[in-house]
C-alpha cells in the first residue's frame, strides 16, 4: 500500500511521521532499521522529519522498552514544538 501512502503524504504534506514499529520503519526511513538500536532518532526524508519507534504489541511483550518509548514520545513532543510551537501555546 505504498503507493497509495505516498499519494496520503503529497496531499497531507506533513512535516512529522512516525513510524509505529520495525516494519513501517523499514519501509518509511530505511530498508535495514533496527528498532531497538535507531528508535528516537530523526531522519529526513524528503523535507519530512521521520522516527520510528516501538510497536505497541511488542511493548506489551517486552515492558522493559516501555522507558524508551516514553523517551521517544518526549522527543516527539519537543520536535512538534521546534517546528510548530504554537500547537502547545
Amino acid at each position: 500500500c505504498m503507493g497509495w501512502l505516498n499519494e496520503q503524504l503529497a496531499f497531507i504534506k506533513p512535516k512529522i511521521i512516525v513510524c509505529v514499529g520495525r516494519i513501517a520503519a523499514m519501509r518509511i526511513i530505511k530498508n535495514d532499521f533496527k528498532v531497538t538500536r535507531e528508535h528516537g532518532v530523526w531522519f529526513n526524508k524528503k523535507n519530512i522529519e521521520v522516527m520510528g519507534t516501538f510497536h505497541p504489541a511488542a511493548l506489551l511483550r517486552n515492558p522493559n522498552n516501555l522507558p524508551y518509548a516514553k523517551e521517544d514520545l518526549k522527543k516527539l513532543q519537543a520536535k512538534i514544538n521546534e517546528i510548530a510551537p504554537q500547537v502547545y501555546s
